[in-house]
């Protein structure tokens, strides 16, 4: 059980920071690919929320294609991760850990 609890905590912090990894390298070769002229770190400054007002609206459509091949990076990296969670866990096995009944009582 501990072993679980583990798990969910440090693979949350692990892929959070391979998330934030795979997202800016996606998006910085997108913006390198669909978006040649753009100022990618600009781009990455100014974030998902305004970086309408640092792009002109010519590069606009090279920019959301870069963030949807980024984004698209993401989801796979999530698939991945979540696949390979359930081949581990499949591999554990399904084991009850209730008391048997005429098993010795313990005293914690």
């Amino acid at each position: 059980m501990s072993l679980v609890i583990f798990s969910q905590t440090f693979g949350g912090a692990i892929f959070l920071t391979f998330g934030q990894l795979v997202f800016d390298s996606g998006l910085r070769h997108g913006l390198r690919k669909y978006a040649p002229t753009v100022d990618a770190h600009a781009v990455v400054a100014a974030g998902a929320t305004s970086f309408r007002q640092v792009v002109s609206v010519k590069d606009l459509p090279g920019v959301l294609s870069a963030y949807n091949i980024a984004i698209n990076h993401d989801f796979y990296l999530a698939a991945g991760a979540s696949f390979g969670a359930f081949v581990c866990c499949f591999a554990m096995g399904w084991h009850s850990i209730k008391k048997q009944p005429g098993s010795p009582k313990t005293e914690a």
